[in-house]
């Protein structure tokens, strides 16, 4: 009695298991049929088959495969189709690409080659066509606007074309911000046009406020108009070919002086520049390492790190880099080892577990390396401006 018990509770026990699996397959292989309703006739043909050959070997063991043969015969009819094809499906899905179903994507092909070979209308043209049945991909607007700005030096068609990008629904905001920046790029390239350029980065800050993208937008906005007079210096220097020296070979070599710096101009300077644009990073840097370095004010240079420091959006490696310098500044100038060693064990608290914090933590046991190579240098009288100017935050 027990062992009938247990005999029927492991056969329950193997439905259980083989009937879920059973289930499963038979979905999986339903989803995938390209014919359902044939499927399921097999499915119903071959278990009515497989129960006659059941039933005539149980009556009729002895002749069973005299009664078996018919049966069998049709099952083999019925299912050889099936497991020849897949047997043989994986040599012709290798010639011929297999039956599953490829995502339609552009193709560029044809256009590029246009390009290359200077035929930019034919170029523009299946380009077009390609963005009629994909009207939102990214990379086929650029392309199209790139031949527009570059090749066919058409501004206002390479600026539309991005602005179409920019109005497509669910554009991705790296998608929307490159697009503001090559359009940046070419209004200061070609169009010779600062002020458009501000406005295309303006329009990165006003849509992406407090991220990264406004904060790189802001450094761009900062140093616009040194762009700018450097182009058109560029564009309007005149060289001059002066008479060459003579026995320029019997002289005696004379030593270059080093280029003196006006420490206090150049401090006004950077002053001017971060009034107008306090989030200009470079410059508050530049002041920083100005003013520890020509003045040896390290408080007034620490200051200017920390406000770097604290820019929420800013990324990782530029933070390191400014508690890495500030390192640099105590060791190098004051020869304050603790002070260095603070500072750089504030990268590995704010960036535990990353290279950055990796990086930090060999360069803690070099510090006392570092302070031995140091060299103190002579002190410099602070400009006029030092009263507010260190103490200002962005």
């Amino acid at each position: 009695m027990i062992a009938l018990l247990w005999g029927n509770l492991f056969d329950a026990l193997c439905w259980l298991i083989i009937l879920p699996v059973v289930i499963a397959l038979g979905y999986r292989c339903l989803s995938r049929s390209e014919d359902p309703k044939m499927l399921i006739f097999k499915w119903v043909a071959s278990a009515v088959l497989l129960l006659a050959i059941l039933g005539m070997v149980a009556r009729h063991w002895v002749a069973a495969p005299l009664f078996v043969a018919i049966p069998a015969v049709f099952l083999g009819l019925l299912w050889t189709p099936s497991i020849g094809a897949f047997l043989v499906k994986p040599f012709t899905d290798s010639l011929h690409g297999g039956t599953e179903e490829v995502e339609p994507k552009p193709f560029y092909y044809v256009a590029e080659a246009h390009r290359r070979k200077g035929l930019f209308e034919q170029a523009a043209a299946e380009v077009r066509q390609q963005l009629e049945k994909f009207p939102g991909d990214v990379p086929g607007h650029m392309m199209l606007a790139t031949m527009q700005a570059e090749d066919m030096h058409d501004m206002a068609a390479a600026r539309a074309t991005l602005e179409e990008l920019l109005a497509a629904p669910d554009l991705a905001p790296q998608a929307a911000v490159t697009a503001l920046y090559t359009l940046a790029d070419w209004q200061l390239q070609f169009g010779r046009d600062p002020e458009a350029a501000r406005a295309s980065l303006e329009r990165i800050v006003g849509l992406f406020p407090h991220t990264q993208f406004s904060h790189a937008a802001e450094q761009r906005i900062a140093h616009l108009a040194g762009a700018g007079e450097t182009r058109h210096q560029r564009e309007h220097a005149k060289f001059q070919v002066r008479e060459r020296e003579r026995n320029i070979g019997l002289r005696p070599p004379v030593q270059a002086e080093p280029e003196k710096i006006d420490a206090n101009a150049l401090a006004g300077e950077y002053v001017k520049q971060l009034e107008a644009h306090p989030a200009d990073t470079d410059t508050r840097e530049k002041l920083a390492v100005l003013y520890a370095e020509q003045f040896h004010r390290l408080d007034l240079a620490a200051d200017q790190l920390e406000q770097l420091i604290a820019v929420p959006e800013e990324t990782p490696k530029h933070v390191a880099h400014w508690l890495n310098l500030m390192a640099t500044l105590h060791i190098k100038l004051a020869r304050d080892e603790e002070s260095a060693e603070k500072a750089v064990r504030r990268i590995i608290e704010k960036f535990p577990n990353s290279g950055l914090a990796e990086v930090a933590a060999a360069r803690l046991a070099a510090l006392h390396q570092e302070l031995k190579e140091g060299v103190m240098p002579q002190a410099k009288r602070l400009g006029i401006y030092d009263k507010d100017i260190g103490l200002k935050s962005n």
